[in-house]
C-alpha cells in the first residue's frame, strides 16, 4: 500500500511540474544594443509571438544603437523602436524609450557653416524617430538635464490620457519636467499613422523653434508593403533670439473703447533658415540615392513654425499619398503635397529613370533659404543569370 501512495505522489509531482512549465509566462527583453551577446537583434530565444515581434521589428529597420546622435544623412533611417520586452502568454510588448532635453547644443543648419544654439531632445533637431507597433505598452521617460535653464515636456499627437498630454496645467506632473527631474509617459500606441512629438512648455513658439522635436511611428498591426523608407520633418530656424520670452497674445484692450485696436509691441516671428531634417542644403549638397524601379516610402512631417503652409513637391515622378498615416490606402496621387504645421503624411512612390531629380518645398523663399536637396537615381543593376550547360 505505501509503495502505491508513493508511486501516487511521484505521478501528481509530475502533474503539476507539466502544469506549471505550460502555465510559464515567457517574458523576454532586449535591446537593439543587446546584439553582441545574442543574436543579431539581442533575443536569445525566437518563438511564437517573441519572434513575430522581432520579425516586424527587423522588417522596420530599427537602429543596433538607441543611444547614436545621427547625422542628416544616417537621419533618413534612423528608426528608434526601443527597449523591449515582449510577453508570449499575454502577447503583449512593451517598448521604453528615454529623451534627454538638454540646452546647452550648438549645431549647424546650414552646408554653407551657419548654427544655432539648439534645445534639443538626445542631442539632435529634430529628435529621434521612435517606432512601435499598434497595440504597445509604451514608456517614455523624459529627463530633463540638471544644467536645463527651462521647464520641458513632451506633448504627443495620438490618443492617450489627458494625465500624459504634457501640456503645463493641465496635464499634471507629465506638463512640467523641471532641470535634473524626470518623468515617464505612458500610453497605449494607437492609432496606427504617422505622428509629431514637441515641447508644450510656454512659451511654445520658443521651445519648438530651438528644436524640441520629433516624430514617432505607429505601424499598423499587419505590415505595410515592404519598401524602402525614410523620415523627412520640415522645419525652420528664427535666429534671432531677442524675439523669445513670448511672440502671440491678443492685443491690449483699450478700456475706453474696446473696439480700438491697440498693438501688443510683441515681435513679429520669422524664419531665416528652412530645412529638411534640420540643415538647410544638405541633400543638395549630398543627394540621396535611389535605384531605378525600386519602390520609396517617405514618412513625411512639418514642424515649421512662424509659416503658415509648407510643401513638398518632387521632380519627375509621382507619389501615392497616405494624410496622417492612419490609412493603408492613398488618398490621391500627385507630386506635390501641402501640410500645415504639426500635419504629416506618408508617401510612397517608385523611381522610374535614372537622372538627378530635385525635391524641395514649392515657396521660393522657403527654397532659396535652405529647404532643397536632390534624389540621385541610378540604374538598376544587370540582374545575372544562371545558364544550364547543354548536355
Amino acid at each position: 500500500m505505501d509503495q502505491k501512495l508513493k508511486i501516487f505522489g511521484v505521478w501528481m509531482a509530475s502533474l503539476l511540474i507539466l502544469f506549471n512549465f505550460l502555465n510559464y509566462s515567457y517574458n523576454e527583453v532586449y535591446s537593439q544594443t543587446s546584439n553582441i551577446k545574442n543574436n543579431k537583434n539581442g533575443i536569445r530565444d525566437n518563438r511564437g509571438y517573441t519572434a513575430t515581434v522581432l520579425q516586424y521589428d527587423k522588417m522596420k529597420n530599427c537602429t543596433n544603437n538607441l543611444s547614436e546622435r545621427p547625422n542628416e544623412t544616417q537621419y533618413l533611417t534612423y528608426f528608434n523602436c526601443g527597449h523591449v520586452t515582449t510577453n508570449d502568454k499575454t502577447k503583449t510588448t512593451t517598448r521604453q524609450f528615454t529623451l534627454i532635453a538638454e540646452e546647452n547644443h550648438t549645431i549647424p543648419i546650414s552646408t554653407i557653416g551657419h548654427k544655432f544654439h539648439a534645445w534639443t531632445y538626445n542631442g539632435t533637431v529634430p529628435g529621434p524617430t521612435m517606432r512601435m507597433t499598434q497595440g504597445d505598452h509604451i514608456q517614455i521617460t523624459l529627463i530633463n538635464s540638471k544644467d536645463s535653464k527651462h521647464d520641458h515636456s513632451i506633448h504627443m499627437h495620438s490618443i492617450h490620457a489627458g494625465l500624459m498630454d504634457g501640456v503645463p496645467g493641465a496635464s499634471g506632473a507629465s506638463g512640467m519636467v523641471k532641470p535634473g527631474q524626470n518623468f515617464t509617459y505612458s500610453f497605449i500606441a494607437q492609432p496606427y499613422g504617422l505622428y509629431p512629438y514637441h515641447c508644450h512648455v510656454d512659451p511654445v513658439e520658443d521651445h519648438v523653434n530651438r528644436g524640441l522635436y520629433g516624430m514617432f511611428i505607429i505601424d499598423p498591426p499587419q505590415p505595410r508593403k515592404p519598401m524602402h523608407e525614410m523620415a523627412m520633418l520640415m522645419n525652420g530656424y528664427d535666429m534671432n533670439y531677442t524675439h523669445e520670452g513670448g511672440s502671440f497674445a491678443l492685443p491690449k484692450l483699450d478700456i475706453r473703447d474696446p473696439t480700438n485696436l491697440v498693438p501688443n509691441g510683441l515681435p513679429d516671428r520669422h524664419n531665416d533658415i528652412y530645412t529638411v531634417n534640420g540643415e538647410g542644403f544638405v541633400y543638395r549638397d549630398h543627394p540621396i540615392h535611389l535605384i531605378q524601379g525600386q519602390w520609396y516610402r517617405i514618412y513625411l512631417t512639418n514642424m515649421l513654425d512662424f509659416d503658415l503652409i509648407n510643401s513638398f513637391h518632387l521632380h519627375g515622378m509621382m507619389f501615392n499619398y497616405f494624410p496622417a498615416g492612419t490609412s493603408t490606402k492613398p488618398a490621391f496621387t500627385n507630386d506635390i503635397v501641402t501640410q500645415t504645421v504639426a500635419d504629416r503624411g506618408i508617401l510612397e512612390f517608385q523611381a522610374g529613370f535614372p537622372g538627378l531629380y530635385m525635391f524641395h518645398a514649392h515657396q521660393s523663399e522657403f527654397t532659396g533659404k535652405g529647404w532643397m536637396g536632390y534624389f540621385n537615381v541610378t540604374a538598376a543593376p544587370p540582374i545575372k543569370h544562371n545558364h544550364l550547360n547543354k548536355i
